[in-house]
């Protein structure tokens, strides 16, 4: 016979399972909200991703509402209109966002919504246009190590502007962020623009490779003075003076950083009747800057256009390019959109960039001289604006080829890389007991990403 409290404690066991079992039941139907997670960012074209969702759980209530919501801020929500409405159910879906602004940084977040509230799952950032993050790393870095205010930097791939990025501040007293807008100083690379003229009127059959450029047979005659008898200056062509091979060296100074106020007329007829050949024209390389100056002054003469003009005209403007100008001298001269120059040792506003106009006073941006390179580069997508015969005939033939430009607070470079790839990279400093160090350091860098990143994206900048 049971004792009493025996008979109780049969009966809990009894009825416990019973009690937890309808505990469970309860639980197991009280709706939550639902969980999910954000699919990864697949950059398909410029301004354009596809993301989505996956629904790992419904909460027990069905899905009214599905989608992916976008900010250029962190943590976007529904409340957005930038969101995307992929209909009801617990199926995982996709979203494509449209419309975004290549190079900004946007964040995403995959939502669903049932009838206890709206859930999102993890943030996921990404940069509109194909991802550079090493490239960007690696400029970065070399603008820390050179103290670089801004940067400018354009890739083309088989005639497509794939890539174009600014970097750091294009005036640093005015807290103004770089754009891809900005204009630079690009120095030398003005000498590329002066060739491509120079080959324009040869193929038209103006001027010819061989022509001599002083005395009464040259094209400019005697609009700079006399040759002096024996001095074998009028035996000097077009040909010597853009080959660097004129016969003139800066001994004992570059003559196109005299004293800023001096003309191009004055300095041209001073060195004409004044300064010696160190060598037979034709015969030894030495860079020079006045040989190019005098080349601006023949397409002068043989257009009848100051040579700023002429180039806009018939050269930059038939390739799309609008806004390259030839610089001002001084600060207050800066034009709109142009960058601040700096360099401690030397003040980039004490010389006369005007005057240098055919060999170094160009103003561009990275883009234009993107576009510029794809006119001149003899592949076949975009016309070129020379034939390739005569394209051949100097450094422009060969498959790869750079040209440096450097000033006083400036350091740039064009790079046709190969066949299928150039770049420029404009800075608005220059390093000053070296100026080749930046160009060096930055040509190797993007060179050397460019050839071994594989995948690239199909989208034009252009």
């Amino acid at each position: 016979m049971l004792k009493k409290h025996s008979k109780i404690y049969l009966l809990l066991l009894l009825i416990t399972p019973l009690f937890f079992s309808c505990s469970d039941d309860e639980t197991d139907t009280v709706p939550k909200a639902p969980t999910l997670t954000t699919a990864e960012v697949q950059i398909i074209d410029l301004n354009k991703v596809i993301s989505g969702g996956k629904i790992t759980s419904n909460g027990g209530a069905e899905i009214t509402a599905k989608g992916i919501c976008w900010s250029t801020q962190p943590n976007p929500d529904i409340s957005l209109t930038t969101k995307t409405e992929e209909g009801a159910g617990d199926e995982s879906f996709t979203s494509e966002i449209t419309q975004l602004t290549y190079g900004t940084r946007y964040y995403i977040k995959a939502y669903a919504t049932n009838e206890i509230g709206t859930s999102y799952g993890n943030e996921v950032t990404f940069v509109a246009g194909a991802p550079f993050d090493e490239l960007d790393q690696a400029i970065t870095n070399k603008m820390n190590t050179y103290n670089i205010p801004s940067v400018s930097v354009a890739i083309v791939k088989n005639e497509k502007l794939v890539y174009l990025q600014s970097y750091g501040y294009s005036d640093i007293e005015a807290n103004q962020t770089a754009d891809n807008s900005d204009l630079y100083r690009i120095a030398s690379i003005s000498k590329p623009i002066t060739l491509t003229v120079l080959l324009k009127l040869i193929q038209d059959g103006l001027i010819t490779m061989d022509q001599t450029v002083f005395g009464s047979n040259g094209i400019l005659g005697n609009d700079y003075g006399e040759v002096p008898i024996g001095s074998n200056k009028e035996l000097i062509t077009i040909r010597h003076l853009i080959e660097h091979t004129s016969g003139w060296t800066n001994d004992p100074y570059d003559p196109m950083f005299s004293p800023i106020n001096i003309t191009q007329q004055e300095i041209i007829s001073d060195i004409l009747t004044n300064r010696p050949l160190t060598y037979s024209p034709g015969t030894t390389y030495y860079y020079s800057n006045f040989g190019y100056c005098v080349l601006g002054r023949v397409i002068e003469k043989v257009t009848g256009e100051t040579y700023e003009n002429y180039v806009k005209t018939n050269i930059l403007n038939p390739m799309g390019i609008t806004e390259m100008k030839i610089g001002g001298n001084t600060l207050e001269e800066r034009f709109p959109n142009e960058v601040k120059y700096y360099q401690a040792e030397y003040s980039p506003y004490i010389m006369n960039v005007t005057r240098m106009d055919s060999h170094g006073g160009w103003i561009a941006s990275a883009k234009d001289l993107a576009k510029f390179i794809t006119r001149i580069d003899r592949n076949s997508n975009i016309p070129d604006i020379i034939q390739t015969p005569m394209l051949n005939q100097t450094y422009f033939g060969y498959d790869s080829w750079a040209f440096f430009g450097s000033l006083p607070g400036t350091s740039t470079i064009i790079n046709r890389l190969n066949n299928d790839f150039s770049f420029i990279v404009l800075t608005n400093t220059r390093t000053y007991n070296d100026p080749d160090v930046i160009l060096e350091d930055l040509n190797q860098t993007v060179g050397d990403l460019i050839k071994t990143r594989s995948e690239w994206p199909e989208y034009d900048l252009f």
